[in-house]
């Protein structure tokens, strides 16, 4: 009986010369691309009936449209050593039951490899110094550029686990006695919060926002974001004695709120 249906088996006729199987593993990688995903949209998911040449020719005019519209300030290009990172804006906090599909995202430049990274391998700089100055770099562009980098994020950048990008994080405190502008850092995704304690406590002293910048070694719309979150707070903490209204009015998290009313002098 097995042998009357061995004829009938399916046998698989296909080339896999080193050649062929190349050009299919190209053929694999090159469907990946943007405009192959909005070719298929087009074809099979939005109904759209002129025809694959037709549909290929609209979605390279919008793809030019869109460059036009991402290319950054510095020669309109992008340098040798940078990438375009997506990062969460500085401002887009987290809640419970916002997964990262939910949550805005924002391009930002980060400058992965420059002249000072290939000098200091030249005089053969440790690499966990050398990684954790990379590190320094980054979190200060994205934040500077109004997002910050998680510990994941990083993980992925430098090819390291979550948990060993949290290392060199909390290592760059221990040896410089101020945070990197994390995502953990600056929207309380974590326990070290110094930067905001300095920041406001300078703020009551009567320090001025340049001075605050200075010796904080944060922007100026970091610091202001900070002074503006604290007094507003400040304000309804006089109104309200639930922090969970608070929370809602002021659209941050209850922990954030908290650690703003634990700043309130008592005197105030």
């Amino acid at each position: 009986m097995t042998d009357k249906l061995l004829p009938f088996v399916a046998r698989d006729t296909r080339d896999h010369s080193a050649p062929t199987i190349a050009q299919r593993r190209f053929g694999r990688i090159k469907a990946k691309s943007l405009k192959n995903v909005l070719l298929d949209r087009f074809l099979n998911h939005y109904g759209f009936d002129k025809g694959p040449i037709v549909a290929a020719a609209i979605i390279s005019d919008l793809l030019d449209l869109i460059e036009h519209f991402y290319r950054f300030k510095d020669n309109s290009f992008l340098k040798q050593g940078q990438i375009v990172w997506h990062a969460v804006p500085i401002n887009e906090y987290p809640r419970r039951g916002k997964s990262m599909a939910q949550t805005k995202l924002m391009p930002v430049v980060l400058d992965m490899i420059t002249d000072d990274d290939l000098e200091h391998l030249r005089l053969q700089i440790h690499h966990r110094e050398l990684r954790m100055k990379r590190i320094e770099r980054i979190t200060q562009q994205a934040f500077d550029q109004g997002a910050v980098l998680s510990q994941l994020d990083l993980a992925v950048l430098f090819n390291v686990s979550e948990h060993v990008a949290g290392e060199y994080v909390r290592e760059f405190y221990s040896l410089f006695g101020r945070q990197l502008p994390t995502r953990g850092n600056i929207q309380l995704i974590g326990s070290g919060q110094t930067h905001k304690h300095q920041i406001i406590g300078l703020h009551i002293k009567g320090w001025l926002v340049p001075a605050i910048c200075t010796k904080t070694n944060h922007s100026k719309e970091a610091v202001e974001r900070y002074i503006n979150d604290f007094e507003a707070i400040k304000l309804l903490a006089t109104k309200f004695d639930d922090v969970e209204t608070i929370s809602r009015i002021r659209r941050l998290a209850p922990s954030v709120v908290r650690q703003y009313l634990d700043l309130i002098p008592p005197d105030s």
